[in-house]
């Protein structure tokens, strides 16, 4: 009596794993606007973020320029080339 229970619960575990990897994965528009926005506002929280160093220690100072590169680099690889 043991053996078909367990039989019968790893064919249910079996088919529902089947039907849940089966299932079409969610992707709509509004998911790409959601990333666009959030590429927008990453790229403009970096630009403000460039302004505000440029005003502390001027336009000479290579900090900026990296700390602004480094920012961009994230930003397209968390939202903008998604």
């Amino acid at each position: 009596m043991r053996r078909p229970i367990s039989l019968f619960t790893a064919a249910l575990i079996f088919c529902l794993l089947a039907l849940l990897l089966s299932a079409p994965a969610r992707t709509g528009e509004a998911q790409s606007q959601t990333l666009q926005e959030k590429c927008d506002n990453c790229t403009r929280w970096m630009v403000e973020r460039y302004n505000q160093c440029v005003a502390t220690h001027g336009e000479l100072d290579s900090r900026c320029g990296d700390q602004f590169n480094e920012g961009v680099v994230i930003c397209h690889r968390n939202f903008c080339e998604q």
